[in-house]
């Protein structure tokens, strides 16, 4: 019996501790996750250590019985996001299962559901290191069904980062590449090998999927590590973000194309897409993938923003080899293979690709991407175009001899609006 448990553990365990984490809904019902530092809108989920920073999360439970008593626990993770192997007294001070007490129910909504915010740290839990966290939402009496999840990074600013982006690329010179290039000052840190002890991480608009890691750096010059003329640093430029904004149900707001009230819901369609690629560049005024949650006509969009059909087209005489997908912060991104739920459908009697979401009312940023494996790509639909003001953000963890977490010691935002 011992071997055949052995054996179990052996072979599942891997998965379970091995998966990277991500923020994403983990049940239908629920909506909307949104995560800010301070409560500041469309910043990335990084705050200082011992600081008054916190990190904001809310969501949306959908449907007339969404209130529950939830509660919610704090994972540690590694600088890949898998799973840590350290206890709760050793990341956090306080308790690690706690009741999620700011919540409210939605009111003159055709859409009912429960808003539920939480702030962290709070009175009932404090962060001791530096790093990577997920929280994990849960009802009171059913903890193993883990309703979301929501990642953020706390920074212990030990290194200095500088970079800059670049449309000359050792593939091509303003085309369709940028490529990121930048140095890390590690005064601060007893860094006994800069090949095991530090790993950097880059993003392109905070997208999982299309994510750098690196652990060798083009040279060492005394304390200072770069990384330049490094091919894995090269990202596809893509195109600004495409926008929609749904804020009211009286108007059609930006690039929508009409609006409908079918009880008990409200059904939209955003106005259909072309194909962008081989096309010039056109600069718009972009939030890198971002949404914002707002109705116009009413004070809290927390609770009175409403839940609507939204119908997204995108034009083509004929469908593509590769699946075509949806893309922005409102799909949360994937380190691997995209939500099916986000999957465009074609339909060869109109020639376009089609997907209807229930999204929030507000100001959406999305993009269409054709998806390869677990590669995913702007180039077939959107275009690559080097002028394309995309945001950059680098992470620098540091593994401190005999330790068994990963330190963010250095973070940077290039470029963005």
């Amino acid at each position: 019996m011992r071997k055949i448990l052995f054996f179990f553990l052996l072979i599942f365990c891997p998965f379970i501790y091995g998966q990277s984490l991500k923020t994403e809904p983990l049940s239908d019902d629920i909506q909307t996750i949104r995560i800010d530092a301070n409560g500041e809108w469309g910043t990335i989920p990084v705050i200082n250590r011992n600081s008054n920073d916190f990190v904001r999360i809310s969501f949306d439970r959908i449907g007339e019985e969404s209130y529950n008593y939830l509660r919610y626990r704090i994972v540690h993770c590694n600088a890949d996001w898998t799973k840590s192997s350290l206890a709760d007294v050793e990341f956090l001070n306080g308790f690690n299962n706690n009741e999620i007490e700011d919540y409210a129910n939605s009111t003159t909504t055709n859409v009912l559901y429960t808003n539920y915010q939480l702030q962290i740290p709070n009175n009932n839990v404090k962060l001791k290191l530096a790093g990577n966290y997920a929280v994990e939402v849960f009802e009171e009496d059913n903890p193993s069904n883990v309703l979301l999840r929501a990642c953020f990074s706390v920074l212990d600013k030990s290194v200095q980062v500088g970079g800059t982006v670049s449309s000359l690329t050792d593939i091509d010179a303003n085309k369709e590449h940028q490529q990121v290039s930048f140095s890390v000052s590690y005064n601060n840190l007893q860094v006994r090998d800069v090949f095991s002890d530090l790993r950097v991480y880059v993003r392109q608009n905070n997208r999982l999927d299309n994510q750098k890691s690196l652990v060798k750096p083009t040279s060492v010059q005394g304390n200072k590590l770069v990384y330049e003329h490094n091919r894995n640093l090269i990202f596809e430029a893509g195109n600004e973000y495409r926008r929609f904004e749904s804020v009211s149900n009286r108007y059609k707001g930006m690039n929508v194309q009409n609006i409908e009230y079918r009880r008990p819901n409200y059904y939209i369609s955003v106005y259909p897409d072309k194909i962008r690629a081989n096309r010039s560049y056109s600069f718009d005024e972009d939030q890198n993938g971002r949404f914002l949650i707002r109705n116009a006509e009413r004070n809290d969009s927390d609770t009175e923003a409403d839940y609507f059909y939204t119908k997204f087209t995108l034009k083509s005489p004929d469908p593509f080899i590769e699946p075509i997908y949806i893309n922005g912060d409102f799909t949360y991104d994937t380190f691997d293979t995209f939500d099916e739920r986000y999957l465009m459908q074609y339909d060869a009697m109109n020639e376009e690709y089609s997907l209807t979401l229930l999204l929030k009312q507000g100001a959406y940023n999305y993009q269409y991407l054709a998806g390869s494996g677990n590669i995913y790509t702007p180039a077939l639909t959107e275009g690559n175009y080097y002028q394309t003001e995309n945001e950059y953000s680098i992470y620098v963890y540091y593994r401190p001899l005999g330790t068994r977490y990963d330190l963010l010691v250095g973070f940077l935002k290039i470029g963005g609006r």
